[in-house]
């Protein structure tokens, strides 16, 4: 009782020695309204408001003394005022019309490439623009630090940006690509990073800001196009934004048969993911599906999209919509050669020939509303929906002793409905947060295999099985954080309830299992956040107690984070962060009988519970070193992370089928190092260069006996481009060196692949009016047993004339293969070594036109 009285006591001693600082805005006698306005004590910022619609906006302080006031706008000039709460607490503040300027840090010898303010880091675009880029992403990937990686994902200093926003406001929840894909690169002013962002519902985040020049505000811009050219190749696209004080709207439109994807299957997770503070067991098992995950490597593809968003940002109600439709078709063809590690077991050998044919078809949709009242507290609503169909057909022959084909036909159905609510009370300098969350997962699968020869173990040549997984949970939060000179902390405490059934049929041989897991999840945890002089000292504790059917379990999650920042001319930081965390089986590794999979295997439970828990160490590394003036950035992560009690299989290979026997393993351990240098040279030319080294190590069964497999990646990358800026044509040239090797312990074999690209382009702008791009690679396959060498050539020609809103295009992508084109895999798994030969997308030629608007 005596603890909750000093509580209520010291909450009460904040509220009465809170004073306030009220700031008046002026253009002349004119209130200026939705001016940002930061306050900062120590070059530390303490709060961040827009004024209202009288110029007027009021700061919370729990002490006096000098303070600094930054204001800024797109349409004045930024202004930074000094204060003394002493002396003056009411201040009037005029300021001049003007673009917006970020006054920091001067660069005299060279074009400006970055200054940084506060938590923010604003690129001026104009030192790296030569006027051959096409999009935002060719801005981006030009800039010191950013990277895009294979899934159009942006990543700052190698950690990956939480949001991609345009004019400050949310654009398609967190894909990227959506606004670095279809924003133009003459609709771009600027690009800030924002490394203390803070979203709609109040949360902590990265965020990459886009800010769009004047001109292309208030009115309704975009773009439609239509291509068509060699094999029946087309593609359609057609863009349309508004962005004004109603709000902020978007609408894209696709369709193509060249295998351009607009939506990945990084995308996909996160729109099916939730992120919930406090919670560690797994969601329900999420397969990616299999229209999405093709990796460029298919015979044929085609795509239709549609997206529409909208979003709106005032004082006192913030809205964020948007939905997203995709369907897809696509083809592939492979021949797979499998031998087995052990020469006397030559029956488990085989040759296959693999058609597929997929369509799929993937729906969502997200509202996110924040109504905040006069006390500044403020009510969030988050409502969202996902369901994708994924329709797989696919024909086997496998060629072993006998051939044998195999007819395979796989429906998987998948839901994903989410409510959540979240109350927000903010105080002098604390916060009170409470949230509710319930989440709905369905799934249905339903796989069908016809075959000449008995299936599995049965006496069928028919197989026939429904998988459905149903899933509710239920999440209650309270949050308590508290902000002040001294130590930050926060506490939570929360309890959520989970229920899980499902139901596995296999309608031949009539089996059938059912399961069912209930879950009550208990967690208290508290956390502290110290800057000390240049460290800044992070660390979080969190009890759970789990009550899983009839099973209890206790176990505590820890996490510290260390950061040193010295004081030196250049920016530099060093991190260090040791995390442990702890999750557990899904029904999928739960199941007992067999749950069949189209790859002619299938899966059962062989030991593990409904308590069995798997803890996973984790430390990083990390150390960057920003160099503003010259635009040089240089970075290294380094992390380790070791699991226990890892869910692994026990596998056993039946030549032409195999069954996996989910178990416990003893240890899992992943190890990464990453080194990136981003530097300019001289004035004109910016070199890029990247190395990669992942490992990854964990225990396996190869029939019953211990085996550990290893898998090992190195990459290695450097371009160099230029940036001429009085001439007509700009280069970008480099290379790519990667190399695999997969390694299994118990036959002391291995296998290898070695790729390597080397790229050389060109960037032209010609009289104004004509725009060309085209790459060349000569790419190198090589394994253990082949080796493939092609050139591939691709890219853009386009004509324009000056004011005119008819764009002429021509495509092109890898076109001294338009018949056809292979890759080549190599790996070794606990079932063999496999090498294999992937038919991939044929070249094309396609030519249309673009109207601008």
């Amino acid at each position: 009782m005596k603890k909750y009285t000093s509580l209520i006591s010291l909450f009460l001693i904040h509220l009465y020695f809170s004073q306030q600082i009220k700031i008046h805005v002026r253009d002349s006698d004119k209130a200026l309204s939705d001016i940002n306005v930061q306050l900062q004590k120590s070059g530390k910022t303490l709060d961040f408001k827009k004024t209202d619609d009288s110029g007027n906006c009021t700061f919370s302080i729990t002490e006096q003394g000098i303070f600094t006031v930054k204001l800024s706008s797109m349409l004045y000039k930024a202004k930074t005022v000094e204060i003394n709460s002493t002396d003056n607490s009411d201040v009037t503040i005029q300021l001049e019309k003007q673009i917006t300027e970020i006054e920091e840090v001067e660069i005299k010898s060279r074009p400006d490439i970055a200054k940084i303010k506060g938590d923010t880091i604003a690129f001026n675009i104009k030192s790296v623009k030569d006027g051959t880029e096409r999009t935002a992403e060719d801005i981006i990937k030009k800039l010191p630090g950013l990277d895009i990686n294979e899934n159009g994902k942006v990543s700052f200093k190698g950690n990956l940006i939480g949001q991609v926003l345009v004019e400050g406001n949310e654009f398609f929840g967190k894909n990227h690509k959506m606004a670095t894909q279809n924003l133009s690169a003459d609709m771009i002013e600027g690009v800030d990073i924002w490394q203390n962002y803070t979203t709609i519902s109040g949360g902590s985040s990265t965020a990459l800001n886009l800010k769009l020049k004047d001109e292309f505000k208030g009115k309704i811009k975009g773009n439609i196009e239509g291509n068509y050219g060699t094999g029946n190749s087309y593609f359609g696209h057609s863009n349309l934004f508004k962005i004004n004080k109603f709000g902020n709207l978007a609408l894209i439109a696709d369709a193509n048969n060249v295998a351009k994807d607009p939506i990945s299957f990084m995308d996909f997770y996160e729109m099916n993911s939730q992120e919930e503070e406090g919670s560690s067991e797994n969601s329900s098992k999420v397969d990616v599906p299999s229209f999405l995950n093709n990796d460029g490597r298919v015979k044929s593809k085609a795509n239709q999209f549609g997206a529409l968003q909208y979003s709106k940002a005032t004082k006192n109600f913030s809205i964020s919509a948007f939905s997203i439709f995709n369907s897809a078709q696509l083809q592939k063809l492979s021949s797979t050669q499998r031998m087995f590690f052990d020469p006397q077991y030559q029956n488990l050998n085989f040759n296959e020939e693999k058609s597929e044919s997929n369509k799929g078809l993937l729906g969502t949709a997200q509202v996110k509303m924040r109504k905040t009242f006069a006390d500044k507290s403020f009510l969030y609503y988050n409502f969202a929906y996902n369901s994708t169909d994924d329709h797989f057909a696919q024909n086997i022959n496998r060629f072993a002793s006998d051939p044998f084909y195999y007819d395979i036909a796989d429906k998987v159905s998948k839901s994903n409905f989410t409510n959540s609510l979240l109350w927000n009370k903010p105080f002098e300098n604390s916060e009170l947060i409470i949230a509710f969350n319930h989440q709905r997962n369905n799934f249905s699968g339903n796989l069908n295999i016809l075959s000449n020869g008995k299936l599995f173990f049965t006496d069928s040549e028919i197989l026939l099985q429904d998988y459905n997984i149903t899933s509710d949970k239920y999440t209650f939060n309270f949050y308590y954080k508290n902000r002040n000179k001294i130590l930050n902390y926060d506490f939570q405490s929360g309890f959520s309830y989970k229920n899980d059934e499902s139901e596995l049929k296999e309608l031949i041989s009539q089996e059938r299992e059912d399961l069912f897991l209930k879950m009550y999840h208990y967690t208290n945890s508290f956390s502290l956040h110290k800057q000390i002089g240049k460290f800044t000292l992070s660390g979080a504790l969190s009890s759970h107690f789990l009550s899983v059917n009839t099973a209890e379990k206790h176990f505590f999650e820890k996490n510290i984070k260390i950061r040193f920042t010295p004081k030196t001319v250049v920016s530099m930081e060093y991190g260090l962060e040791y995390s442990n965390r702890y999750n557990f089986p899904s029904l999928y590794l739960l199941q007992e009988n067999p749950v069949y999979a189209k790859d002619l295997s299938f899966s059962r439970n062989a030991n593990l519970n409904f308590d069995t828990l798997n803890n996973t160490e984790s430390f990083k590394i990390n150390w960057n070193r920003f160099n503003i003036e010259k635009g040089n950035l240089m970075f290294v992560i380094l992390t380790y992370e070791k699991s226990k009690n890892y869910f692994t299989a026990n596998v056993t290979n039946y030549g032409l089928f195999s069954e996996l026997g989910n178990v416990v393993g003893n240890f899992r351990e992943r190890s990464l190092f990453l080194l990136s240098n981003d530097r300019r040279i001289l004035k004109n030319l910016t070199l890029k260069s990247k190395f990669t080294w992942l490992n990854n190590k964990s225990d396996n069964f190869i029939n019953s006996q211990p085996n550990i497999s290893t898998i090992q990646n190195i990459e290695i990358s450097q371009r160099l481009s230029s940036n001429f800026k009085k001439s007509w044509v700009q280069f970008d040239a480099g290379y790519t060196f990667t190399k695999s090797k997969f390694q299994q312990s118990l036959y002391g074999t291995s296998s290898d692949q070695e790729n390597i690209k080397l790229s050389l382009g060109f960037r032209a702008i010609i009289r104004k009016e004509w725009q060309v791009n085209v790459l060349g690679d000569y790419f190198i396959q090589k394994t253990d047993f082949a080796k493939l060498e092609n050139v591939l050539i691709g890219g853009q020609i386009s004509y324009r004339k000056e004011k005119s809103a008819i764009e002429y295009n021509l495509y092109f992508n890898n076109i001294l293969n338009l018949t056809s084109f292979q890759y080549i895999n190599s790996y070794s798994s606990p079932l063999g070594i496999d090498e294999q030969s992937i038919t991939a997308l044929r070249g094309y030629i396609i030519a249309g036109v673009k109207f601008n608007f």
